[in-house]
């Protein structure tokens, strides 16, 4: 932007002091190439600009598409984790779940022969006692 601004201001006061020391056609010559020239300087001035705008846009095109790339990578990482931890956690549960209905069959079995040793106890202390009163 500085870049034709300042060459349409060296363009205009050339064309001033052209225009002192020429005759009056001279000095309009002169004025209209310094204005045509000054008038391709911006032309050329503009189209670098939108070169240089279009370039740096596609530069972050690609880096926006880099990164986004790298963003869903990282997610399907993290989503492979999650379902490796909960298929993990999962077999962890099951096992847990295993082990408790195995402990309880066995304390159910336990308990089962205990009331059952007790009832035997109980009848052998009742036949001793009628034993002992005959």
């Amino acid at each position: 932007m500085q870049k034709p601004f300042l060459t349409a201001v060296l363009l205009a006061a050339t064309l001033g002091l052209a225009a002192c020391d020429s005759e009056p056609q001279d000095k309009t010559d002169s004025a209209k190439e310094s204005l045509s020239d000054a008038a391709q300087s911006v032309k050329e001035a503009a189209k670098e600009t939108k070169h240089a705008v279009e370039h740096k846009s596609e530069q972050l095109t690609e880096a926006s598409e880099a990164a986004t790339e790298k963003v869903i990578e990282k997610i399907e990482e993290e989503v492979e984790i999650t379902k490796e931890h909960a298929a993990e956690a999962q077999e962890q549960l099951d096992e847990i779940l295993e082990e408790s209905e195995q402990a309880k069959a066995d304390a159910k079995a336990k308990l089962d022969e205990s009331a059952e040793t007790s009832k035997q106890n109980i009848e052998n202390i009742k036949q001793n006692a009628k034993d002992s009163i005959k």
